[in-house]
C-alpha cells in the first residue's frame, strides 16, 4: 500500500473505528470490526509497484481485471467508430487505475449516474469519470465506472497533465469497471473477452502502420 492509497483507504478505518467506539458500551464488536475492515482496505488498496515495458505502437490495460466486452462503438471524442475494451474489476483485484498509453490529458469530464453492479451492462450509466489522451495525433480515451457499493473515484491526474503509459492515474472504489477506447479503424485488438489483464502490463491493443487521429 502506498501512501496515496493509504489516503483514499484511512476513511473507512476511522469510519470502523468510530463505530466501534460508539458500541463499546455494548460490548458488541470489541475491535472485530475495525480488524476486518483494516484488513479489507489492505487488500482493496493495494497499489503494487509496476514497470511498463513502453510501445508507442501499443495500448495497455488501464485496469486489472476480466475483459467484458470488446465492441464498436461511437464517441464525441473520437472520429468515427471507436474499439471499445471493457474490464470489470472484482472486489479483490488491484483498483488502481493506470494509463494505457503516453501522452498528455487534454479533456476530462464527471457524469453522475446510477449504482448498477460494475459487471452489468447496464453499469455503463453508472457514476462516471473520462478523461482523453493526446499523443502525436493518436488519442485514447479512458472511462472509469464506479461500482455498486462506495461509488467513489479518486482521481490523481488531471487535464493539462503529462503522463507515461503505466503511470497511476487514478482509483476507483470497491468494485467498478474500466474501459479503453481508441479509434476502430487505427488499432487491432489483442484481448477477447473472458481474458484477465493487469494495468500497465498487457498490451490490450495495437496501432497499425497507419497509425491514428483523434
Amino acid at each position: 500500500m502506498t501512501r496515496r492509497s493509504l489516503r483514499e483507504a484511512r476513511r473507512y478505518v476511522l469510519a470502523a473505528g468510530l463505530a466501534e467506539l460508539a458500541l463499546l458500551p455494548l460490548g458488541v464488536l470489541r475491535g472485530r470490526l475495525l480488524a476486518a475492515v483494516g484488513a479489507v482496505c489492505l487488500v482493496f488498496f493495494r497499489d503494487p509497484t509496476r514497470v511498463t515495458e513502453a510501445d508507442a505502437d501499443l495500448v495497455y490495460a488501464t485496469a486489472d481485471g476480466v475483459v467484458v466486452g470488446v465492441d464498436t462503438v461511437t464517441d464525441a471524442w473520437l472520429e468515427g467508430d471507436a474499439l471499445r475494451i471493457g474490464t470489470f474489476l472484482s472486489l479483490y483485484d488491484v483498483h488502481v487505475n493506470r494509463s494505457p498509453v503516453a501522452g498528455r490529458i487534454v479533456l476530462t469530464d464527471e457524469s453522475p449516474g446510477g449504482f448498477a453492479p460494475a459487471f452489468l451492462k447496464r453499469a455503463t450509466a453508472n457514476h462516471r469519470k473520462r478523461l482523453a489522451i493526446d499523443a502525436g495525433g493518436r488519442r485514447v480515451v479512458v472511462v472509469q465506472i464506479a461500482g455498486l457499493l462506495a461509488r467513489r473515484i479518486s482521481s490523481w491526474a488531471w487535464t493539462g497533465d503529462p503522463v507515461t503509459a503505466g503511470q497511476r492515474i487514478a482509483l476507483i472504489h470497491f468494485g467498478s469497471r474500466a474501459e479503453v477506447l481508441v479509434p476502430a479503424a487505427a488499432v487491432r485488438p489483442l484481448v477477447r473477452v473472458g481474458q484477465r489483464v493487469r494495468a500497465g502490463i498487457t498490451p490490450i491493443a495495437r496501432y497499425e502502420a497507419s497509425g491514428g487521429t483523434a
